[in-house]
């Protein structure tokens, strides 16, 4: 419940400064309530764990591209941001690409075809993802075991199309920031909304298999810790949706609204000026001038 009023408290406020992009911004700010709700239904209802799974990482990967497309906007658009950089390249080497062999990849110019290419690297997460978890969820309607046996050979592909979409991500921020524009907390707070969905869900799934936990009220450990690893996600989105909040309520890119302080320092062997003495040096300075 405090994260859906948070959310509607930060869209009251950030329409008053991204009216350019508020579509975009609304979808966005709608991850940390839907991701919310998801944990909330996963704690009432444990068997509808994996549907809740799905709708959370869904929720994720279409707020990624549509962070992609606002940062896209505050350039100016594709033909601007094109223009203004002239002879830039993108800078490619980044995260998760950024270590050998992958650091060989070339450094393309930026053109046309480039965001072309880095619009579809973060345009196939939900695509991809949203295909997986229908085969998955039909899997798991028709048998638990064939679903255990079977959603480890997915991984990859649910990987790969997250690590390539979050390149693709990375870089875009990382050419923002190159044209002037603050956008990697925004960028930072979808990411850990990610990685709180998937890692920290992944390691709750498969923390009963690695100790042995011991029943509670009659509980199966593995509903036990996914209620408390749910439950925790219900506070770290609240934590995000502030943290949300603190971002989008103000102008793109810039900062919070701080005092700024300046302190002069003077040497103490200055002695002050006597106001006859500063009189007499006037009315000499006068007499050279005019004499």
């Amino acid at each position: 419940m405090a994260t859906c009023i948070l959310f509607v408290v930060t869209i009251r406020a950030a329409w008053q400064h991204w009216r350019q992009s508020s579509t975009n911004v609304t979808v966005v700010l709608a991850v940390y309530p839907i991701v919310a709700s998801s944990a909330f239904l996963a704690i009432v209802l444990p068997r509808c764990r994996i549907l809740a799974e799905a709708i959370a990482q869904e929720a994720v990967m279409i707020a990624m591209c549509h962070l992609y497309s606002m940062i896209i906007t505050e350039c100016g658009g594709p033909d601007q941001l094109i223009r203004r950089s002239s002879d830039a390249r993108l800078e490619t080497r980044v995260l998760p690409c950024c270590c050998w062999p992958c650091c060989l990849i070339p450094r393309p110019k930026l053109q046309k075809r480039s965001l072309v290419f880095m619009k579809c690297l973060v345009m196939q997460m939900p695509v991809i993802q949203a295909l997986i978890y229908v085969v998955l969820l039909a899997l798991l309607a028709e048998d638990m075991m064939i679903y255990h046996e079977s959603s480890i050979y997915f991984q990859p592909f649910i990987a790969a199309s997250i690590l390539t979409g979050v390149w693709g991500v990375i870089m875009c921020v990382r050419m923002a920031e190159t044209a002037g524009h603050r956008v990697r907390p925004r960028f930072l707070a979808i990411q850990l909304a990610l990685i709180i969905v998937k890692v920290q869900s992944g390691f709750a799934k498969f923390l009963p298999e690695l100790i042995e936990i011991p029943c509670v009220s009659s509980i199966n450990p593995s509903v036990f810790i996914n209620m408390i690893q749910n439950g925790v996600m219900l506070l770290e989105m609240l934590l995000l949706s502030i943290w949300a909040w603190r971002l989008y309520r103000v102008a793109p890119g810039k900062n919070l609204d701080r005092p700024q302080v300046v302190v002069a320092v003077l040497d103490d062997s200055i002695k002050p000026v006597d106001p006859k003495t500063m009189i007499g040096l006037e009315n000499k300075s006068f007499n050279e001038r005019y004499k």
